[in-house]
């Protein structure tokens, strides 16, 4: 999280107040430490070294937009210009670069490698393992390996800073772009005390959503964003709003004074959006008609469950071989390609946590 950012939260002397959620501890400290989490973005070089190249990456971005977050807050508005594009950017960087993101992508690629294996079934476990190592694998020692990577959620695998920051800088341009187009609305408070977490920007569902799916970012109703103690911003696209009036091709910017009841939905939206911190100005108490949840609760985006095509026999046991790669193939427009299958799946498994073996 930026420095600048949660200096809009804090007081004079540049504390705030961090919450652990469920709300069972809290504690003031500075912004300076507040905004860290060590090593989150450093990659290993090939020469072995370490590089916080990225760090620096996202630096260069916070400096154009702490200007126009600075101009926004004083009352600068519609934020137009470059200030738009650098505060769009800021924000696309914020959702991309957090916690969840990287746990979603994990937690995808678990599933994923638990579906590979578990439709293949234990013997091809077994033929994985026992071409990699060059060795029989012990009946309990197959068992203990197919347990733990066809257990609900897959095989516990460790984050890849890599792939994270693939999918960051891959999407960051796209996001920012998709945010710059879209309806802005900025509330402002005079009294009331917005909160922030460590995952400041919010996507909310549509009332229509359904509640077993993910919300992401070409679903979302809106974005909501605190940005100061006394300040946050909606972002909604434009097809969300009803037919607009003739000639008004898009809706204008808004600009509100916030009540009482407005700082009470954002707050609680903020609290169940953090994964495990809120942030606040020192000096108020925003949190008492809050509900807090627990921390790094499951927020990841659902994926249907795959429990009734794991078989230890295998999916396809009763399948001929040519029934096999029928089934394994996919026709997309560009042509014919081959499906994904155990066999392509490298042991050990990068990434994989530590298994004891039997």
């Amino acid at each position: 999280m930026s420095r600048f950012y949660l200096n809009g939260f804090a007081s004079d002397t540049g504390r705030v107040r961090r919450v652990s959620l469920p709300g069972e501890s809290e504690h003031v400290l500075s912004t300076g430490d507040a905004a860290v989490i060590k090593d989150f973005y450093t990659i290993t070089l090939p020469d072995g070294t370490q590089s916080d190249v990225f760090e620096k990456v996202f630096g260069e971005i916070e400096g154009p937009a702490s200007e126009a977050l600075r101009k926004l807050l004083s009352g600068t508005w519609p934020i137009t210009g470059d200030h738009r594009v650098a505060l769009a950017t800021w924000i696309a960087l914020q959702h991309l670069r957090a916690e969840d993101v990287r746990a979603s992508q994990g937690s995808m690629n678990a599933q994923f490698i638990r579906l590979i294996v578990g439709t293949a079934g234990k013997e091809a476990l077994r033929e994985l393992i026992e071409g990699a190592e060059s060795r029989d694998i012990p009946d309990a020692e197959l068992d203990h390996e197919w347990e733990d990577i066809t257990k609900p959620g897959g095989p516990d695998l460790v984050p890849d800073v890599k792939q994270h920051i693939g999918i960051l800088m891959d999407l960051l341009p796209r996001m920012a772009a998709y945010l710059h187009d879209c309806h802005w609305t900025v509330f402002r408070f005079n009294r009331r005390s917005i909160v922030t977490s460590d995952h400041p920007v919010n996507l909310v569902p549509g009332d229509d959503h359904p509640e077993w799916s993910g919300v992401g970012i070409a679903t979302a109703e809106l974005f909501l964003i605190p940005l100061s103690r006394r300040a946050a911003l909606t972002i909604q696209p434009h097809d969300r709003f009803p037919s607009l009036p003739p000639g008004l091709e898009k809706v204008p910017d808004f600009q509100h004074d916030g009540t009482t009841q407005v700082a009470d939905s954002i707050n609680q939206e903020t609290v169940l959006g953090a994964r495990k911190y809120v942030h606040h100005h020192p000096e108020d108490s925003p949190l008492g008609r809050l509900h807090l949840p627990d921390p790094d609760r499951s927020i990841e985006p659902s994926m249907s469950d795959a429990s009734d095509l794991i078989r230890e026999k295998g999916l396809f046991s009763d399948m001929t071989d040519e029934q096999r790669e029928a089934w394994g193939r996919m026709s997309p427009a560009s042509g014919e390609r081959r499906g994904v299958s155990i066999k392509d799946l490298p042991w050990p498994i990068p990434g994989r946590r530590q298994v004891d073996k039997m």
